[in-house]
Protein backbone atom coordinates (compact mmCIF):
# COMPACT_ATOMS: atom_id res chain seq x y z
CA UNK A 1 0.00 0.00 0.00
CA UNK A 2 1.57 2.91 -0.95
CA UNK A 3 -0.28 5.28 0.58
CA UNK A 4 1.02 8.25 3.17
CA UNK A 5 -2.23 9.19 5.36
CA UNK A 6 -0.22 11.39 6.92
CA UNK A 7 0.94 13.82 3.95
CA UNK A 8 -1.98 14.28 2.55
CA UNK A 9 -4.69 14.24 5.45
CA UNK A 10 -7.06 11.25 3.86
CA UNK A 11 -9.56 10.81 5.81
CA UNK A 12 -12.49 8.88 3.60
CA UNK A 13 -16.24 9.20 4.54
CA UNK A 14 -18.25 6.14 3.15
CA UNK A 15 -21.73 6.81 1.88
CA UNK A 16 -24.47 5.08 0.51
CA UNK A 17 -27.82 3.20 1.34
CA UNK A 18 -28.28 0.28 4.08
CA UNK A 19 -27.11 -2.77 3.57
CA UNK A 20 -24.06 -1.34 0.75
CA UNK A 21 -21.00 -2.42 2.99
CA UNK A 22 -20.14 1.26 4.18
CA UNK A 23 -18.98 -0.73 7.91
CA UNK A 24 -17.25 -4.08 6.40
CA UNK A 25 -15.18 -1.83 4.04
CA UNK A 26 -14.57 1.13 6.43
CA UNK A 27 -13.12 -1.43 9.01
CA UNK A 28 -10.98 -3.23 5.92
CA UNK A 29 -10.65 0.40 4.72
CA UNK A 30 -8.87 1.98 8.44
CA UNK A 31 -6.82 -1.02 8.81
CA UNK A 32 -5.08 -0.43 5.47
CA UNK A 33 -4.63 3.54 6.02
CA UNK A 34 -3.60 2.87 9.94
CA UNK A 35 -6.79 4.37 10.87
CA UNK A 36 -9.58 3.88 13.55
CA UNK A 37 -13.29 2.93 12.15
CA UNK A 38 -15.62 5.24 13.42
CA UNK A 39 -19.21 4.02 12.53
CA UNK A 40 -21.70 7.39 12.66
CA UNK A 41 -24.72 5.34 13.24
CA UNK A 42 -22.54 3.48 16.45
CA UNK A 43 -21.28 6.81 17.78
CA UNK A 44 -25.16 8.57 18.06
CA UNK A 45 -26.04 5.46 19.79
CA UNK A 46 -23.38 5.50 22.33
CA UNK A 47 -23.52 9.47 22.65
CA UNK A 48 -27.30 9.05 23.07
CA UNK A 49 -27.20 6.08 25.20
CA UNK A 50 -30.48 4.23 22.95
CA UNK A 51 -30.32 2.02 20.00
CA UNK A 52 -31.45 3.80 17.33
CA UNK A 53 -35.03 2.32 16.98
CA UNK A 54 -35.58 3.77 20.09
CA UNK A 55 -34.55 7.31 19.23
CA UNK A 56 -37.15 6.95 16.22
CA UNK A 57 -39.46 5.85 18.43
CA UNK A 58 -39.03 8.61 21.55
CA UNK A 59 -37.98 11.51 19.02
CA UNK A 60 -39.08 10.12 15.53
CA UNK A 61 -36.91 10.42 12.40
CA UNK A 62 -36.05 14.43 12.65
CA UNK A 63 -34.97 13.65 16.44
CA UNK A 64 -32.05 11.34 14.63
CA UNK A 65 -31.63 13.16 12.09
CA UNK A 66 -30.65 15.98 14.83
CA UNK A 67 -28.25 13.77 16.47
CA UNK A 68 -26.83 12.39 13.03
CA UNK A 69 -26.42 16.27 12.17
CA UNK A 70 -24.29 16.91 15.65
CA UNK A 71 -22.09 14.25 15.22
CA UNK A 72 -20.75 14.35 11.54
CA UNK A 73 -20.07 18.19 13.23
CA UNK A 74 -17.79 16.75 15.93
CA UNK A 75 -16.08 13.84 14.07
CA UNK A 76 -15.54 14.86 10.04
CA UNK A 77 -12.07 15.98 9.61
CA UNK A 78 -10.88 13.73 12.08
CA UNK A 79 -8.23 10.86 11.67
CA UNK A 80 -11.17 8.57 11.17
CA UNK A 81 -12.92 6.33 8.39
CA UNK A 82 -16.59 6.96 8.79
CA UNK A 83 -19.31 4.74 7.91
CA UNK A 84 -21.78 7.30 7.48
CA UNK A 85 -25.23 6.60 7.98
CA UNK A 86 -27.55 6.06 4.77
CA UNK A 87 -29.53 9.00 5.33
CA UNK A 88 -26.61 11.77 6.73
CA UNK A 89 -27.11 13.04 3.41
CA UNK A 90 -30.93 14.19 3.62
CA UNK A 91 -29.84 17.53 5.41
CA UNK A 92 -28.77 20.05 3.10
CA UNK A 93 -26.25 21.11 6.47
CA UNK A 94 -24.88 17.57 6.36
CA UNK A 95 -24.22 17.49 2.65
CA UNK A 96 -22.72 21.16 2.52
CA UNK A 97 -20.06 19.50 4.95
CA UNK A 98 -19.33 16.36 3.04
CA UNK A 99 -18.49 18.69 -0.02
CA UNK A 100 -16.49 20.63 1.43
CA UNK A 101 -14.35 17.52 2.55
CA UNK A 102 -12.88 14.97 0.68
CA UNK A 103 -12.31 11.89 -0.31
CA UNK A 104 -15.78 11.13 0.05
CA UNK A 105 -17.01 7.63 -1.72
CA UNK A 106 -20.28 6.07 -2.14
CA UNK A 107 -20.51 2.18 -2.29
CA UNK A 108 -23.56 1.93 -5.02
CA UNK A 109 -25.17 -1.78 -5.26
CA UNK A 110 -28.27 -3.13 -6.65
CA UNK A 111 -31.26 -2.81 -4.85
CA UNK A 112 -32.12 -6.08 -4.62
CA UNK A 113 -28.78 -7.30 -3.42
CA UNK A 114 -29.26 -4.77 -0.77
CA UNK A 115 -33.39 -5.69 -0.05
CA UNK A 116 -32.05 -9.72 0.50
CA UNK A 117 -28.99 -7.73 2.82
CA UNK A 118 -31.50 -6.24 5.45
CA UNK A 119 -34.80 -7.77 4.73
CA UNK A 120 -36.46 -8.61 8.21
CA UNK A 121 -32.61 -6.41 10.26
CA UNK A 122 -35.36 -4.83 13.01
CA UNK A 123 -32.85 -2.32 14.02
CA UNK A 124 -32.90 -0.67 10.78
CA UNK A 125 -36.56 1.37 11.85
CA UNK A 126 -37.25 2.42 8.00
CA UNK A 127 -37.61 -0.88 6.31
CA UNK A 128 -38.74 -2.84 9.62
CA UNK A 129 -41.93 -4.69 8.66
CA UNK A 130 -42.09 -3.16 5.46
CA UNK A 131 -41.06 -4.23 2.51
CA UNK A 132 -36.90 -3.61 1.94
CA UNK A 133 -37.19 -3.84 -1.75
CA UNK A 134 -40.38 -1.41 -1.92
CA UNK A 135 -38.29 1.15 0.48
CA UNK A 136 -35.36 0.97 -0.77
CA UNK A 137 -36.30 2.08 -4.40
CA UNK A 138 -38.40 4.89 -2.56
CA UNK A 139 -35.35 6.15 -0.73
CA UNK A 140 -32.90 5.86 -4.16
CA UNK A 141 -35.25 7.77 -5.45
CA UNK A 142 -34.17 10.69 -3.14
CA UNK A 143 -31.01 9.99 -1.72
CA UNK A 144 -28.74 9.27 -5.34
CA UNK A 145 -29.10 12.80 -6.50
CA UNK A 146 -27.83 13.72 -3.13
CA UNK A 147 -25.10 10.53 -2.97
CA UNK A 148 -23.71 12.20 -6.23
CA UNK A 149 -23.91 15.63 -5.20
CA UNK A 150 -21.56 14.33 -2.15
CA UNK A 151 -19.39 11.91 -3.90
CA UNK A 152 -15.76 12.34 -5.08
CA UNK A 153 -15.76 8.63 -6.42
CA UNK A 154 -18.39 6.33 -6.92
CA UNK A 155 -17.69 2.72 -6.80
CA UNK A 156 -20.04 0.37 -8.83
CA UNK A 157 -20.27 -2.80 -6.57
CA UNK A 158 -22.17 -5.00 -9.10
CA UNK A 159 -21.10 -8.36 -8.05
CA UNK A 160 -17.77 -7.66 -6.14
CA UNK A 161 -17.15 -8.93 -2.52
CA UNK A 162 -15.34 -6.83 0.13
CA UNK A 163 -11.78 -7.34 -0.98
CA UNK A 164 -12.30 -6.43 -4.65
CA UNK A 165 -14.45 -3.18 -3.24
CA UNK A 166 -11.40 -2.22 -1.08
CA UNK A 167 -9.26 -2.84 -4.04
CA UNK A 168 -10.91 -0.17 -5.98
CA UNK A 169 -11.36 2.19 -3.42
CA UNK A 170 -7.58 1.99 -2.51
CA UNK A 171 -7.21 2.45 -5.98
CA UNK A 172 -8.74 5.32 -6.14
CA UNK A 173 -7.32 6.68 -3.07
CA UNK A 174 -3.89 6.50 -4.38
CA UNK A 175 -4.61 8.72 -7.53
CA UNK A 176 -6.41 11.03 -5.28
CA UNK A 177 -3.36 11.60 -2.74
CA UNK A 178 -1.30 12.01 -6.37
CA UNK A 179 -3.97 14.82 -7.28
CA UNK A 180 -4.25 16.52 -4.04
CA UNK A 181 -0.21 16.12 -2.86
CA UNK A 182 1.78 15.84 -6.18
CA UNK A 183 3.35 12.51 -5.01
CA UNK A 184 5.19 10.58 -7.54
CA UNK A 185 4.50 7.94 -5.66
CA UNK A 186 1.45 7.10 -8.12
CA UNK A 187 1.36 3.27 -9.53
CA UNK A 188 0.76 2.31 -12.66
CA UNK A 189 -2.39 0.62 -11.84
CA UNK A 190 -3.82 3.70 -10.09
CA UNK A 191 -7.01 4.86 -12.08
CA UNK A 192 -6.56 7.54 -15.03
CA UNK A 193 -8.99 11.00 -14.08
CA UNK A 194 -12.80 11.14 -15.97
CA UNK A 195 -13.31 14.21 -17.63
CA UNK A 196 -15.29 15.17 -14.56
CA UNK A 197 -13.75 16.20 -11.43
CA UNK A 198 -16.12 12.59 -10.00
CA UNK A 199 -14.27 9.12 -10.31
CA UNK A 200 -17.15 6.23 -11.50
CA UNK A 201 -15.79 2.83 -11.21
CA UNK A 202 -18.40 0.80 -13.84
Amino acid sequence: MMIDEAVCQMYPVLIGLMGCGKSSIGRLLSQELGLTMLDLDHYIVDKAGKTIPEIFDEHGEEGFRDLETEALREVLGTPVVIASGGGVVMREENRIMLEAHAPVIWLKSSLHFLANRIQGDDNRPLTAGRDALTVLQQLADIRYPYYSQCADYILHRGKMNKAASLHAVLEYLKQWQYENTGSQQQTQSSHSLLSSPKFEDA
